[in-house]
């Protein structure tokens, strides 16, 4: 029984860990997620394989350059379209893998439409 109270405060461990941000990666209730990774001294490399965004599959990695996320190749096809906004504008997430430099965030929202213009 020493066991379940080792679980619980590990599970509660990880849940507070995702809730303020592991990695760098926080969700919002307004359906966002930001990304602003920084790298523990010592640490040269972070991936993150299993990130779930509005039911898109999402691989983040880190590095000293910076980060990059991109769709896993098992992400359903029908899952909403997301852009990921930062200080060098909107990339589509679907049209491929999108770089950003060391200590920079960004956003990750659902892709909008307007006027054939992507928002």
């Amino acid at each position: 029984e020493a066991g379940v109270g080792a679980d619980l405060e590990s599970a509660g461990a990880l849940l507070s860990l995702m809730w303020s941000g592991y990695g760098g990666v926080s969700f919002h209730t307004n359906g966002t997620m930001s990304i602003s990774p920084q790298l523990p001294v010592g640490v040269h490399t972070l991936v993150l394989r299993r990130l779930q965004f509005l039911s898109n599959r999402l691989i983040l990695r880190v590095d000293a350059k910076g980060w990059t996320l991109e769709l896993a190749p098992f992400s359903p096809p029908e899952a909403q379209d997301l852009v990921v906004v930062s200080m060098a504008g909107a990339s589509a997430l679907r049209a491929g893998p999108v770089s950003v430099p060391t200590g920079h965030a960004a956003l990750v929202q659902p892709q909008h439409t307007v006027w054939g213009l992507v928002v």
